[in-house]
């Protein structure tokens, strides 16, 4: 990757980990949307691999709840996990030419929900018979594009989960991803040595941004810097969408 490349990349890291820190989630979608408008989809992919293994190591370390989430989300975990698997292993070394237009409809698709406030709410007697579809179509969406938000954070966000145990349980799930993501990538040749000499220095970036946005969590209104954070997706998706189809 050219050294203009990296830097915009390592800058774009420290801004998502701003935004995981302030709102608890988002640094792979961000960071894969905004490097993809640079990168091929696979080198930003390679980018995010360890800042968001370190990143939600962290937070599902956080909370006291390890074991009961595990215990409670294994059904949704293990498909997800194997299906992004296999999906990154039937899709190749370069990912099919349509990979950015599931990019844009995820986008467009988690800040519309954002925006509107649509929350779903999933009877308890759902869960089991929901978890191992949304975790193969959650794995299938993550393996084409690198970020499974959809319908996982649906998903999970219309669980009966109290919100503090909801962010740990956001850091387990997506901790298993990250490692799904980083196996299949070595396992796949996309990641060789500079690029895990890249992705390992991105950690710092991450992480420094998780930390200054804990900092200035309570001197900012998040719901307002939520809305900001949604349009910007969803006008990345748009673009997303128009770069590729214009």
């Amino acid at each position: 990757m050219p050294l203009t490349d990296i830097t915009f990349g390592l800058a774009v890291l420290l801004i998502a980990g701003l935004v995981k820190g302030l709102v608890g989630l988002g640094l792979p979608t961000i960071t894969i949307a905004l490097t993809s408008l640079v990168l091929p989809l696979t080198e930003a992919m390679a980018l995010v691999t360890f800042p968001i293994i370190f990143s939600n190591v962290w937070q599902a370390s956080v909370g006291g709840r390890f074991r009961a989430i595990v215990r409670r989300h294994w059904p949704l975990v293990v498909p997800l996990a194997v299906s992004l698997y296999a999906t990154m292993g039937l899709l190749g070394r370069k990912g099919p030419d349509w990979a950015f237009l599931v990019l844009g409809a995820v986008l467009v698709a988690y800040s519309a929900l954002g925006l509107l406030r649509i929350r779903l709410h999933i009877h308890a007697d759902l869960e089991k018979p929901l978890a191992p579809l949304v975790g193969i179509v959650s794995g299938f969406v993550g393996g084409v594009v690198g970020v499974p938000v959809v319908p996982l954070m649906p998903y999970l966000q219309g669980l009966d989960i109290k919100p503090s145990e909801l962010v740990q349980t956001l850091g387990v799930v997506l901790c298993a991803t990250s490692f799904s993501l980083a196996v299949s990538l070595l396992s796949f040749g996309l990641i060789d040595g500079s690029r895990a000499l890249v992705s390992a220095a991105a950690v710092v970036p991450a992480l420094a941004g998780m930390w200054l946005g804990q900092q200035v969590r309570l001197r900012l209104s998040i719901d307002q810097f939520r809305i900001v954070v949604f349009w910007a997706l969803l006008l990345t998706g748009l673009y997303t969408f128009a770069s590729r189809l214009l």
